[in-house]
C-alpha cells in the first residue's frame, strides 16, 4: 500500500494539467495512465515517412507572439514551459467553403477582430458595423467566463454578471436567436458560423454565450500548434511533472475506485496494487467512473440522475493523407478548411448521425501552418467529421472495414468537390480512425471526443454556476479533470480546465 496526497486518473491533458499544478504547490502526486504513452486523444503516430497529429487541429488562447496573452499561454507561462516548446503560428483563422448549389460561398478570414471584420465587409458589404457588435457582446462573453471561474462567492459572481448588460441580454439564447437581432446581410451570418463544428451544436441550439467564448478566443487570441505535434507539448509537461517530484504510472489501468462513507479512499490497479489518497481526480468521463469504477451504492442518486439525462456529443471520424506532392503543388493553400454542404445547421447537425448523409467535415492542412511537417515534395492533410449518433457500434465485425473504408473515400469526395482540388491520386499513406477506433484507444464512450452534448439545462454556463454546489452534494474528494465537466471537451478547455480543478483541491486542501 502507498499512500499520495491525490492520484490523477488518465494522462491527457486535463490529467497532466491538474498534477502538475499540484505538484508545483507541494503535493504528492501519482498519475496513472493505462496506456504505453501518455496523451490520449494528445500525440502523433507515424505512418511511412509521415508523421500524423492525432486530433490537434488548433490551440486556441494562445495569443500572438508580440502580444503573449490569452488562457492557454498563461497558463503555460505559469508552469514554465512556454518557451520549451517550438510554436508554429496556424496563418488564418479559416477558409470555409458551403458547396450548395444557388448560395456557394468561398470565404478565407483572417485572425484578429478588426480584420476579421474588415474581411467580412469585402465578403459581405454592410456587415462590419453588426460584425464588430457580435464580437464587442463576445468580449464579454470571455470576460465573464474569467469571472466566474474566480474562487469568489456566488453572490460576488452574480453581482459581476449583473454588471454586464451585454452579458444578461444574451446568455439564454442561442447564436441564431441573437443573429436574427443584428442587421447583417445572411452571407455575414454564415461567416460567423463557420465553427459550429468545433463544437458539434447546431447555431439553433448552442447558447450564444457558449459559442462566443470561444470564437472570441479564438480570432482575438490567435491559434498556435506544436511544431513536433502534440506529443511534443505532453512530453513537455510530463518532464514538468516530474521536474516537481510528480509520478506517472504507464500501463497501469484503474479498475475500482474505493469509496466509504461517501468519501473516496483508494484506487485498485488491474494487477491488484492499491493506492491510497486523499483526493482523486479523473481525467475521463462519469460515465466511466460511475458506471465501472465505483460500486453503483455508493454512487449519489443526484450522479446516476445527470448521467441519465445526458446525451453523448459528437463521435470522431478522421482521414489522414499523406500525400506525395507538396500543398503548394496541389494547391492547398489554407491551413482549416469548414466544408459544408448548406449553411443551415440544424438541418446539416441532423444528417450527421449516418455515413451517407454526412457532408459536413473540418479538414487540415499541417504544412500549411508548419512546412517542415512532413519530407520535402509532400504535405499532411486530415479530414475530421463527426457522428451525432452510436452508428458505428451497430456496424458487424464482417462488414466493418468496408463500411469504414466506403465513406473514408466518400470523405475525399466531399473535400475535392468543395475544394477543387484533387488529392486522390497523390495519396502514399492513408491511415482512419471512426468512433471504434477512439473508443478502443482512449476508453471514451461511443468513441466520442466532445463529452456531453450542450443542452438547455447542461451547457458551459450552468455547470459553472453549478459546479460548487454539486461538489459539495458528490463524493467527496472526487474530482473531474477533462472537458467532461464544466468546460466542455476540446484542446484549450481541457488544459485549463486541469489547471481550475487543481485549484479546486488545493483551495478544498487549504480550508
Amino acid at each position: 500500500m502507498v499512500k499520495y496526497d491525490t492520484v490523477v486518473i488518465g494522462a491527457g491533458n486535463g490529467g497532466l494539467a491538474c498534477a502538475n499544478v499540484l505538484a508545483k504547490n507541494g503535493q504528492k502526486v501519482l498519475v496513472l495512465e493505462q496506456s504505453h504513452r501518455p496523451g490520449g486523444f494528445a500525440g502523433s503516430f507515424r505512418r511511412g515517412r509521415f508523421e500524423f497529429e492525432v486530433s490537434l487541429h488548433e490551440l486556441c488562447g494562445f495569443g500572438r507572439y508580440d502580444k503573449p496573452f490569452g488562457s492557454v499561454r498563461s497558463f503555460f507561462d505559469y508552469l514554465g514551459i512556454s518557451d520549451k516548446i517550438a510554436w508554429a503560428d496556424v496563418p488564418e483563422a479559416f477558409r470555409m467553403i458551403n458547396f450548395n448549389p444557388g448560395k456557394e460561398l468561398d470565404v478565407t478570414m483572417p485572425f484578429g477582430i478588426d480584420e476579421f471584420c474588415r474581411k467580412a465587409e469585402e465578403y459581405a458589404p454592410g456587415s462590419e458595423k453588426g460584425m464588430r457588435k457580435l464580437f464587442a457582446l463576445g468580449e464579454e462573453c470571455r470576460l465573464t467566463v474569467e469571472k466566474i471561474g474566480k474562487p469568489v462567492p456566488m453572490v460576488a459572481k452574480l453581482y459581476a454578471l449583473m454588471k454586464k448588460g451585454g452579458f444578461i441580454h444574451t446568455a439564454a439564447y442561442s447564436v441564431d436567436e441573437v443573429l436574427s437581432k443584428i442587421d447583417m446581410p445572411e452571407k455575414a451570418k454564415d461567416i460567423f458560423k463557420a465553427y459550429w463544428i468545433y463544437l458539434d451544436i447546431d447555431t439553433e441550439t448552442v447558447s450564444f454565450f457558449h459559442y462566443m467564448s470561444m470564437l472570441n478566443s479564438y480570432i482575438e487570441l490567435k491559434s498556435a500548434i506544436p511544431v513536433c505535434r502534440s506529443q511534443e507539448l505532453i512530453n513537455c509537461l510530463v518532464e514538468c511533472l516530474e521536474s516537481n517530484s510528480g509520478e506517472l504510472w504507464l500501463n497501469s489501468k484503474v479498475i475500482g475506485i474505493d469509496v466509504a462513507d461517501g468519501i473516496c479512499k483508494k484506487v485498485i490497479l488491474e494487477d491488484g496494487t492499491e493506492i491510497e489518497a486523499d483526493n482523486i481526480v479523473c481525467n475521463c468521463s462519469p460515465h466511466l467512473v460511475y458506471g465501472n469504477l465505483i460500486d453503483k451504492k455508493s454512487v449519489p442518486e443526484l450522479e446516476v440522475k445527470k448521467a441519465n439525462a445526458r446525451k453523448f456529443n459528437g463521435r470522431g471520424f478522421v482521414v489522414f493523407l499523406g500525400l506525395n506532392k507538396s500543398a503548394k503543388e496541389l494547391g492547398l493553400d489554407s491551413y482549416s478548411y469548414f466544408i459544408y454542404p448548406d449553411m443551415d445547421t440544424k438541418k446539416q447537425h441532423s444528417l450527421m448521425s449516418r455515413p451517407e448523409t454526412n457532408d459536413v467535415q473540418a479538414a487540415i492542412c499541417l504544412n500549411a501552418a508548419n512546412p517542415e511537417a512532413s519530407p520535402e515534395g509532400t504535405c499532411i492533410l486530415s479530414m475530421t467529421t463527426l457522428f451525432n449518433s452510436d452508428y458505428w457500434s451497430e456496424v458487424t465485425a464482417e462488414e466493418y472495414f468496408s463500411k469504414k473504408e466506403e465513406f473514408a473515400s466518400h470523405m475525399i469526395d466531399v473535400f475535392e468537390k468543395a475544394t477543387n482540388i484533387r488529392v486522390r491520386d497523390y495519396i502514399e499513406e492513408l491511415e482512419i480512425a471512426s468512433p471504434e477506433t477512439f473508443a478502443r484507444f482512449t476508453g471514451t464512450p461511443q468513441g466520442t471526443i466532445y463529452g456531453y452534448h450542450s443542452q438547455d439545462w447542461d451547457g458551459a454556463l450552468q455547470r459553472a454556476m453549478s459546479l460548487a454546489e454539486e461538489t459539495e452534494k458528490g463524493i467527496k474528494n472526487l474530482y473531474f479533470a477533462s472537458g467532461w465537466g464544466e468546460k466542455l471537451l476540446g484542446y484549450s478547455s481541457a488544459l485549463t480546465a486541469g489547471r481550475d480543478c487543481a485549484f479546486r483541491v488545493l483551495r478544498k486542501e487549504k480550508k
